[in-house]
């Protein structure tokens, strides 16, 4: 008699995270992007201002635009009528430079796009949210699988996006190995969405 082997299904999975290559990726010069430092020792532009209007980004808008239409549409469907990229900066981290875990409030969707990185620099981590609210007993798992992680890490390299939704925590709180590594951040809002708003 064979051993009884289960189907299973994702049971309400945090989110889906996308990965998009950028076939057409270009270096975009940053050296003159005014930026200033924070406490973990990254740089950043003026987080108040969409750093989207500079021209430089003009062909990578039009990437992240198909992206997330794509990543909308077709993974996790949502009913909306537009969307629109409405916040979005860029990220520079040296050496030993390091992204705390963090989500992003007052958004759907956000995304990262590297400007620069390679896969010897720190990879971009994705954190299960701790569950507060009932009691609950850790088991170490025996093997790593989808259903007991409580951490996934994705590797980064120039011209690759990923999208995620904006409540899932994210970061490198390894610090930054392998040399400087740039991103560009985004948001993403939606209109029209559900039965009763359309804001």
């Amino acid at each position: 008699m064979a051993e009884p082997k289960g189907e299973y299904r994702a049971l309400f999975p945090a989110g889906a995270v996308a990965r998009y290559v950028d076939d057409a990726f270009e270096p975009v010069a940053l050296d003159d992007l005014e930026m200033s430092k924070g406490p973990t020792g990254a740089l950043s532009t003026d987080p108040d201002t969409n750093i989207l209007i500079d021209a430089r980004f003009g062909r990578i808008v039009a990437f992240l635009e198909r992206c997330v239409a794509d990543y909308l549409d077709n993974i996790v469907c949502y009913q909306y009528e537009d969307f629109k990229i409405a916040h979005a900066w860029v990220n520079r981290a040296s050496e030993g430079a390091f992204q705390p875990m963090h989500m992003h409030g007052n958004s759907i969707v956000s995304g990262v796009y590297y400007l620069r990185a390679h896969r010897d620099n720190s990879p971009l981590i994705f954190e299960k949210s701790e569950i507060n609210t009932s009691p609950y007993l850790a088991v170490s798992p025996a093997k790593q699988t989808p259903f007991n992680s409580n951490r996934v890490a994705m590797p980064v390299e120039s011209g690759i996006c990923f999208l995620f939704p904006s409540n899932i925590r994210h970061g490198y709180d390894v610090p930054n190995a392998g040399g400087e590594r740039a991103s560009l951040a985004f948001n993403v809002m939606l209109t029209g969405i559900g039965r009763f708003y359309r804001v």
